[in-house]
């Protein structure tokens, strides 16, 4: 725009020029002094005149000037040429290596190299390629030649550290990563690496300093910096716990400080606290992170923080922690657990019905179990809760890249990130709870109490095979046998092919009774009078009518086989009034009792 108006300035300028002649005539006189020639013409021809000379003057000059610099005007435009066809050879390998043609782009590795003298970016993709073709040397020489260059520096160095770290040379990625901070401290991945090696061999101390450097030149945010702070300052006060517990106390309390809801912070502060004689700040540690995140750890800290109170006591401190958060189930389950510890049945119970109701997992299986074990010594209840252990949706873990752990650690194991433990269900669990049985229902009722109306829906259930194991009990890896097998047809008891008393004599006391595949929307199965006493049991269990009932169709019955055992009668479990124990899925009724009721089919 200014140019523009400069140059309607000076046209302006030459019109009012040429208009001031016209306005004003006059005569130019030229006179030679070596000739007696004079010459007179009017002002106006003499501007015209002195303009075209002007001009023709500047014309000539430039033809002439032309001639002289064309050599050097054509070199640079054939070395214009030549960089351009480079640049463009460079591009279509950038291109080759990203869709992965190796062969395409080592060709025009060679074309743009060529072309193109003491460009980096020519050795950026030789370097490339040669990742592609997995000529390990000849990458390391290419990010070699770059640290020569002030400007590619930083590049030879970030190269080699990652071929370092592929090989697993920590040392040598220590080396660059350390030379890429110095180099250039704002730099991300210079921090993250240098900060990565230090993590991975324990270097706390100076991975603190690493990441104050990183804050510094805002490489990370605040609350970023915040969090990783935390996990450094809890990793080197579990280094100092046994030796310096003053100096664990003080960097645990500022981890959990910085990062409330980190775990392994709260319980390692609470435990130092105590040993220090501490316990206020140690239960108020615990009861803040609570608040943050219901986690098991803080519970089980929380309610054994005092080795020397009763069972009583921890389960007044249970039920102080559970009223903080009574809607999770990790508080269900820390109150369940201390109640079966006095003696207060019902207490658990009904906690667990809480955790039940919004789905059953391992964990809460277990202490159903245990409730059991513990209030009536019921071992075919046990079992059965044992057994819904194994398909139940397993419980949070310490997960790090697809690892699992049984405590918390700083950085992953497996590529070293520093805070990657999370506290969630294996991947591979997710969707169970959704498959998962309404157990609750369950859990206050006495077995033998147990009517059709209170068994679970056949059409609520996948179609099952039920198997009973009677006599001693049987490994998960043996119900898992049982379980898998394909149903089998055979004849009703009482037909030819019973085993006869021959080989019933030869084959083991213990015997495995399967019966068919329980058929969606058939619950209706009205029973024969049992062939023998050994298949007592399995009619009990399999039959909704006492099995000498005959009144019923007996085209509905299910068939049966008893298959000799593997396992020998001396092992049988008996109890003293002689009746054989039950299988190791059966939820424990008694056959002295109530031989003639309807068991569980899950």
């Amino acid at each position: 725009m200014f140019r523009i108006a400069v140059i309607i300035v000076l046209l302006f300028a030459f019109a009012a020029g040429f208009a001031w002649l016209a306005d004003n005539p006059g005569t130019v006189t030229v006179q030679w002094p070596w000739a007696d020639a004079r010459v007179e013409i009017s002002l106006m021809q003499a501007a015209i005149v002195m303009a075209v000379v002007a001009v023709t003057t500047m014309v000539i000059w430039w033809i002439i000037s032309g001639i002289i610099n064309s050599p050097k005007t054509f070199g640079r435009w054939r070395s214009g040429r030549r960089r351009d066809k480079g640049y463009n050879a460079l591009s279509k390998g950038l291109v080759a290596v990203g869709s992965g043609d190796a062969k395409l782009a080592r060709k025009l590795v060679k074309e743009s190299g060529k072309l193109l003298e003491n460009e980096p970016l020519v050795a950026l993709l030789d370097a490339q390629t040669a990742m592609l073709e997995n000529d390990r040397p000849t990458v390391r020489k290419q990010f070699e030649t770059m640290l020569g260059d002030n400007q590619t520096r930083l590049l030879g160095l970030r190269g080699l550290y990652l071929e370092a770290e592929q090989e697993g040379q920590m040392e040598a990625a220590a080396h660059f990563a350390k030379e890429a901070a110095t180099h250039s401290p704002g730099t991300p991945w210079a921090t993250q690496a240098l900060l990565k090696v230090q993590t991975i061999s324990g270097d706390w101390e100076n991975a603190l300093s690493t990441l104050e450097t990183a804050r510094n030149s805002n490489a990370i945010d605040k609350m970023e910096y915040a969090r990783k702070k935390a996990v450094l300052l809890t990793a080197l006060a579990m280094v100092e716990e046994d030796g310096s517990p003053e100096k664990a106390k003080a960097h645990a309390l500022l981890a959990h400080k910085l990062a409330p809801g980190l775990v392994p912070a709260s319980v390692l502060a609470a435990r130092v606290c105590v040993r220090l004689n501490d316990t206020r700040k140690a239960n108020k540690v615990l009861e803040a992170t609570w608040k943050h995140v219901p986690h098991p750890e803080i519970a089980d800290t929380y309610v054994g923080l005092s080795l020397g109170n009763s069972a009583a006591e921890r389960l007044k401190r249970a039920e102080k922690l559970a009223q903080k958060q009574e809607d999770h189930r990790e508080a269900q389950f820390i109150l369940a657990k201390t109640a079966i510890d006095t003696g207060d049945y019902a207490k658990a119970r009904s906690a667990m019905e809480i955790v039940l109701k919004e789905g059953p997992t391992e964990n809460a299986c277990l202490i159903m179990a245990d409730i059991e074990e513990a209030e009536h010594g019921n071992r075919g209840r046990v079992r059965e809760w044992l057994s819904r252990a194994v398909s139940a949706a397993k419980d949070p873990v310490w997960i790090a890249d697809s690892v699992t752990s049984a405590e918390w650690a700083p950085c992953s194991p497996v590529t070293g990130k520093l805070d990657a433990f999370e506290w969630k269900a294996p991947v591979e669990q997710l969707d169970a709870a959704s498959n998962a049985l309404d157990y609750s229902r369950f859990v206050n009722e006495p077995l033998e109490d147990l009517t059709e109306e209170n068994i679970i829906d056949v059409e609520d259930a996948k179609p099952t095979v039920v198997a009973t194991v009677i006599g001693a009990a049987a490994t998960a890896d043996e119900v898992g046998k049982i379980e898998d097998a394909e149903t089998i047809d055979v004849p009703e008891p009482g037909t030819e092919n019973v085993p006869d008393a021959n080989t019933d004599a030869q084959a083991p006391d213990l015997k495995l009774v399967k019966t068919d595949t329980i058929e969606e929307g058939n619950t209706d199965s009205p029973a024969e009078e049992p062939a023998s006493a050994e298949t007592a049991t399995a009619e009990a269990i399999k039959n909704e009518e006492p099995a000498t009932d005959d009144s019923e169709d007996s085209s509905k019955t299910e068939k049966e086989e008893v298959v000799p055992s593997p396992f020998k009668s001396a092992n049988l479990d008996k109890d003293e009034d002689g009746v054989i124990d039950h299988r190791p899925d059966d939820p424990g009724i008694d056959n002295k009792e109530q031989p003639k009721k309807k068991g569980w089919l899950f």
